[in-house]
C-alpha cells in the first residue's frame, strides 16, 4: 500500500457519495476534491468539505498512518496550517496543527471495496520481476487509451526540454542561433560526448561562429582546438595545418580552449568526435544561419536536405589522426539526421513557437510520427508488449519508463488507472 493509492481514491471519487465519518464520528461530505499538488506541501489544495454540518475550505493531507503526520514534521510546518482533513489508511494517532488544534481524521480502509484493493495489489504483484508492473495486463487496455497516454508522455518530454532551452536562451541573451548551435552540438556529441560537445559550443561566441563559417577549414580548426583534440602531437600534415589555423584564430578572436574530455569508448567510428566536429563545421559553412533555415523548413524532406553534408575530405580515409582507414565519404546519414531532428530540431522548433506564443504542435507531432522508431533497451522492452512504431512513441516510452514505471507511480498513469477500473 502507498499514498498514491489514497490519492487515487480521492481524485477518482472512490470515496465520494458514501456516508463518511471522521474517527470522532462527525459526518464528512466532499463538496469539492480540490487540485492535486505534485510538489511540496499538502496533497490537495482548495478543497471544500462539510464536516459536522460546517462548511470548510482548505487543504487535505494524506498518509498511510496518521502518525506519519508527526514523522514527516507537519505539526511544526506552517505549510500545513490550513489542512482541514487528514485522510489515512490506518488511524493510529491523534494529530494537531502547530496551534495544537485537532484536525479531523478520515480513516478510509473501511470505505474501500475488497475488489479495488485486490486490483491495486495485482497491479504491483510482480514489480520486482518484470520490465514494467503492468506487463502481464497491458494488453487489456484499449489501444486508444495507450496511444493517448503516449502522446501525453511525449508532450511532457517536450515541455521539460522547453524549460532546459529557456535556461540556455537566458544565458545566451535570447540569441536563438547560439542556443540552437549549442543544442545541435549536444546532439552531434551523441550520448557519450553530449555534455562535452555542448560545453565546446558554449565556449565560442556565436558572432565568432558566423565569421568562421565562411571558411569550413577554419571553423573545423577552432572546434578541434577548443575541444583539446589538437593538444597531442601527431605527424600528420593535416593535423599541423589545423594547429596553425587554430593558433591564428585563437589570437584573432581571443579564444580560451576548454580542453573537454572527449571519449571514444563504445563509439562506432562514424560517431568519433573528429568526424562529427568536421561535419558540424561543414554544416555551418553551408548554412551559417542554420536555425533560421530550420524554422522555415516544415517537412521531413526539407529538414533533411539542410543536413546533407559530409566531413572534410581528409576524414574520408581517417577517423583519427595518423591512422589511415579504408576510404569512404563521411556523410551525415539519414539515421543520424533522424536523431538530430528528434533531440534538437523538434524541441527547438517547439520552444521557439511557444516562446513567441505561436502554435506548431500538430506539425511537430506529425513530423515525429514520420520518423523511424529508435532502438534501445527501453524501446525494445516496450515493443514486446505494445506496438512501438515511430519516434514519437519511442520518445514517449523513454519518458514513461524512468518517471512512472520505475517509480511505481502507476496510479498517476492512464494505463494503470484503466487497469484499476477494469479489475474493480
Amino acid at each position: 500500500m502507498t499514498e498514491d493509492f489514497l490519492h487515487y481514491l480521492w481524485k477518482f471519487k472512490k470515496l465520494s457519495g458514501q456516508e463518511l465519518r471522521s474517527t470522532n464520528g462527525e459526518s464528512i461530505i466532499i463538496k469539492s476534491l480540490g487540485q492535486h499538488n505534485y510538489h511540496s506541501g499538502p496533497d490537495f489544495f482548495n478543497c471544500r468539505l462539510e464536516i459536522a454540518g460546517q462548511l470548510w475550505a482548505g487543504n487535505v493531507e494524506m498518509h498511510l498512518r496518521a502518525s506519519d503526520w508527526y514523522r514527516h514534521g507537519h505539526d511544526d510546518d506552517p505549510a500545513y496550517d490550513n489542512v482541514i482533513l487528514h485522510v489515512v489508511w490506518k488511524h493510529d494517532a491523534e494529530i494537531t496543527r502547530r496551534s495544537e488544534v485537532d484536525i479531523p481524521v478520515l480513516e478510509v480502509a473501511g470505505y474501500v471495496p475488497d475488489s479495488l484493493v485486490l486490483a491495486y495489489t495485482r497491479l504491483f504483484a510482480y514489480k520486482n520481476n518484470q520490465f514494467i508492473n503492468c506487463e502481464k495486463m497491458i494488453d487489456q487496455v484499449d489501444s486508444f487509451i495507450v496511444n493517448s497516454w503516449l502522446e501525453k508522455m511525449y508532450l511532457q518530454r517536450l515541455e521539460q526540454r522547453y524549460e532546459r532551452i529557456q535556461l540556455s536562451l537566458g544565458k545566451n541573451n535570447n540569441d536563438w542561433e547560439a542556443t540552437f548551435f549549442q543544442m545541435l552540438a549536444r546532439s552531434f556529441g551523441t550520448k557519450i560526448n553530449a555534455d562535452a560537445f555542448e560545453q565546446l559550443a558554449t565556449s565560442i561566441d556565436q558572432s565568432v561562429v558566423r565569421k568562421l563559417a565562411s571558411d569550413a577549414f577554419q571553423l573545423e580548426a577552432v572546434l578541434f582546438g577548443q575541444s583539446g583534440l589538437l593538444d597531442k602531437e601527431f605527424e600528420d600534415r593535416y593535423f599541423h595545418l589545423l594547429v596553425n589555423e587554430f593558433a591564428f584564430a585563437k589570437a584573432k578572436y581571443q579564444l580560451t580552449p576548454i580542453h573537454t574530455s572527449l571519449k571514444l569508448f563504445r563509439l562506432r567510428p562514424a560517431n568519433y568526435p573528429t568526424v562529427r566536429l568536421s561535419q558540424l563545421a561543414m554544416l555551418y559553412h553551408q548554412n551559417p544561419l542554420l536555425f533560421a533555415e530550420i524554422l522555415l523548413a516544415q517537412t521531413k524532406t526539407e529538414i533533411k536536405t539542410l543536413f546533407q553534408v559530409k566531413a572534410a575530405t581528409y576524414w574520408n580515409d581517417h577517423h583519427l589522426f595518423d591512422k589511415a582507414t579504408e576510404s569512404k565519404e563521411k556523410v551525415i546519414t539519414n539515421d543520424f539526421i533522424d536523431l538530430v531532428i528528434i533531440n534538437c530540431v523538434v524541441p527547438m522548433k517547439f520552444a521557439y513557437a511557444k516562446y513567441h506564443g505561436k502554435e506548431n504542435l500538430e506539425e511537430l507531432l506529425s513530423l515525429m510520427r514520420e520518423l523511424k522508431a529508435e532502438k534501445n533497451t527501453i524501446t525494445a522492452g516496450f515493443n514486446k508488449l505494445i506496438a512501438i512504431e515511430n519516434a514519437l512513441e519511442t520518445q514517449a516510452v523513454l519518458q514513461l519508463k524512468p518517471n512512472y514505471c520505475d517509480q511505481n507511480v502507476c496510479l498517476n498513469c492512464d494505463i494503470g488507472i484503466q487497469l484499476m477500473r477494469a479489475d474493480s
